[in-house]
């Protein structure tokens, strides 16, 4: 039976208002999500998702997070919602190696920033956090992933504009980067040779 009866959907389902949703998750998410649901934060929709994303995401289960982050994102959700929840999706893409849509996300979340930096900063005690997936997985997967260093360096010019790094940050990574494409060039030519 495709659609369950109201008593075998959990409470903590139907305390956060979506017993609709569950009825039409597959068997097997069902499974996973229960995993999940003993730290669910059952007080509304989006604390719900954003919970359950953040738990299969901490037990590295990207997949199932990038379906909880995307159905997320489907609801009204404010601007500073919406960041926070792309940026858990930024990570699940990652994991699950979805690059180009990381990449797309990371993108969508550096056109917000600007109408949530405020809010954002202030979240975090008035500065910000270390992690910033939109800045710091941007980097990691134009570098990392497309060895795109020249585009790695518009980007830190691109978030020293937007106030997401400082001007000694963005100096340090700069050089930092630099060291790195010339280590990775000398690492390629010492390959070579030693193949001929």
């Amino acid at each position: 039976m495709l659609f369950k009866k109201a008593a075998d959907v959990p409470d903590a389902v139907k305390k956060a208002g979506l017993k609709d949703w569950y009825s039409a998750l597959s068997e097997k998410d069902k499974v996973i999500l229960n995993r999940y649901l003993g730290n669910a934060d059952v007080s509304s929709i989006y604390g719900f998702m954003s919970s359950v994303a953040d738990s299969a995401l901490r037990d590295e289960n990207y997949p199932f997070a990038v379906s909880i982050c995307e159905e997320c994102l489907r609801g009204d959700l404010t601007d500073i919602r919406r960041f926070l929840v792309t940026e858990m999706l930024i990570e699940s893409y990652i994991g699950a190696k979805r690059y180009d849509d990381a990449k797309a996300c990371c993108e969508s979340n550096l056109s917000l920033y600007p109408g949530v930096s405020e809010e954002f900063v202030s979240m975090n005690g008035g500065k910000l956090p270390e992690k910033v997936c939109c800045r710091n997985r941007y980097i990691d997967v134009v570098v990392g992933i497309e060895s795109g260093y020249d585009e790695a360096f518009r980007l830190l010019e691109r978030f020293l504009r937007m106030g997401m790094i400082s001007e000694e940050e963005a100096s340090f990574r700069t050089q930092s980067l630099k060291i790195h494409r010339l280590q990775r060039s000398f690492d390629g030519i010492y390959t070579y040779d030693y193949v001929k």
